[in-house]
């Protein structure tokens, strides 16, 4: 697939991609959907002004699912054997970095299987000042890189306090590079029964190198259908704005403004209306406290689970059986309790590690100290075959 919706000359190692959520100033901006078609963005992120002034140049923008929605319907990523093209766009070098929002847990699924690594930093610790909101208690600006270490450098970029974002933490800069005593690894031992054995083995072998603790990730197997319902009602609120009128694409020969709102509105793509109406139905006054009150209330249980007071770092698979839906309570921990993650292959198998919030520096140090980023088999390419 293309790497880029658009490609901008550039040279050198600090080049950066933005995923088509992530405005530019007198640019277009489309977040993968009609509903913006000829939309152009009359500010610039604050991530995108900020790697400016730090020597970082915009290689191009890439391609995404409409408002970051994935299909859990069809599979379209997993049949197609497509990779996102934030990820594609780093894996075959055509830039050093990507930035992204990834909600659902596409590109850092991806991002392993093709040899990249992915950073999702704690939540309020990145400006989402010029993101195309999508689900907004859980959007967070990530970074797709090859190697963890430089991710964290263009990541002390462009985290601290924007006053443009009321949902940051009052930190100006944050040390990604800080040293750690002995880590402990949490190994929840109800996910690594759902794994195969190439992830299982790779992930005995990362554990090794470290001191370890059995620990059970309560609340898991509801984490899927929390995650669902809050996303589709949040996503339901932010699509609410495009009704063809303010801005974006508008229908043509309507003759009322009812005929205007549906002929617009059809312009959304099937996953993004499936989400929408799935979201209107759990805030409608029969089924909010049945469904999102009640998904409110586990959020906050999954949260509460994940004390970090016995182990420092939990290490996950990146894959267990089963399908992209089924796979959702993997990479649903991380934005529902706003922590941070990394992913990235491991002997030739997805491995993602989750941190207590705003301590990234435990990750980069596990990493490191594994060894992932001196491992001959960690890189991958085409479709995610080690090499």
């Amino acid at each position: 697939m293309d790497y880029f919706t658009v490609k901008y000359p550039s040279s050198g190692d600090k080049t950066v991609a933005l995923e088509d959520g992530i405005m530019e100033k007198d640019k277009p901006v489309s977040a993968g959907s009609k509903i913006m078609e000829h939309f152009i963005s009359p500010i610039g992120a604050e991530v995108a002004d900020r790697l400016a002034a730090r020597g970082y140049a915009v290689a191009g923008r890439t391609p995404m699912h409409e408002f970051g929605v994935p299909d859990f319907f069809s599979d379209r990523f997993e049949t197609a054997g497509q990779t996102p093209g934030a990820v594609t766009a780093v894996a075959e070098g055509a830039a050093g970095f990507a930035l992204t929002n990834d909600v659902f847990g596409v590109y850092r699924k991806h991002a392993a299987e093709r040899g990249c690594c992915y950073i999702h930093p704690t939540y309020g610790t990145v400006s989402r000042y010029g993101l195309v909101p999508a689900v907004s208690s859980m959007d967070q600006i990530g970074v797709v890189c090859n190697d963890l270490a430089e991710g964290f450098k263009l990541l002390s970029c462009i985290a601290g306090r924007d006053g443009k974002d009321g949902a940051m933490f009052p930190d100006t800069g944050y040390d990604y590079f800080k040293p750690a005593g002995t880590l402990k690894i949490g190994v929840p031992g109800q996910i690594m029964e759902k794994t195969d054995d190439r992830s299982r083995a790779a992930v005995n072998e990362f554990i090794k190198n470290f001191e370890t603790v059995e620990m059970e990730i309560e609340y898991f197997d509801m984490a899927r259908q929390v995650m669902y319902i809050l996303c589709c009602a949040e996503l339901y609120g932010n699509v609410g704005r495009y009704d063809g009128i303010k801005f974006g694409h508008r229908a043509d020969n309507c003759k009322n403004l009812e005929e205007l709102y549906y002929k617009t509105r059809s312009s959304f793509g099937t996953d993004v209306k499936t989400a929408a109406i799935a979201g209107a139905m759990a805030l409608s006054s029969d089924h909010y406290v049945r469904y999102y009150e009640k998904a409110m209330r586990t959020r906050r249980l999954v949260k509460e689970s994940l004390t970090f007071d016995t182990y420092d770092v939990v290490v996950l698979p990146c894959a267990i059986d089963g399908g992209p839906y089924e796979n959702l309570p993997l990479y649903a921990l991380a934005p529902l309790a706003g922590l941070p993650s990394v992913s990235f292959n491991y002997m030739g198998s997805g491995m993602q590690l989750i941190a207590g919030v705003k301590n990234e520096h435990l990750l980069l140090v596990a990493w490191e100290a594994a060894g992932a980023n001196k491992s001959d088999n960690s890189k991958t390419r085409g479709n995610g075959v080690a090499v």
